[in-house]
């Protein structure tokens, strides 16, 4: 079953594009793209879950600062591009 459609405002029916004007408060551009997403929605973790996910990232994190102690701030950025740069060839860092 599809989840998500891309609709084209100029190409909407009228009454279609009335109701999702409506809904967004506000006039669509001809130019614009409209993504309709479906979705079931789930509880937010428990406070409990929640602070147990949070220290878990905390003793991650200091796994990976005691990993990377040595290393120079210059060159952990210079690792981190290289590593943006893998998975987006076109990207420059704005440092």
């Amino acid at each position: 079953m599809q989840q998500s459609s891309l609709h084209r405002a100029k190409k909407l029916p009228p009454p279609v594009r009335t109701a999702l004007e409506q809904l967004l408060g506000r006039t669509l551009g001809d130019n614009e793209e409209i993504s309709i997403r479906a979705y079931q929605p789930h509880e937010a973790p428990s406070v409990e879950q929640q602070k147990a996910v949070a220290e878990e990232l905390r003793r991650l994190f200091a796994r990976i600062d005691e990993k990377a102690k040595g290393i120079s701030p210059g060159e952990q950025e210079e690792i981190l591009d290289e590593a943006i740069r893998s998975v987006r060839p076109r990207y420059h860092s704005t440092r």
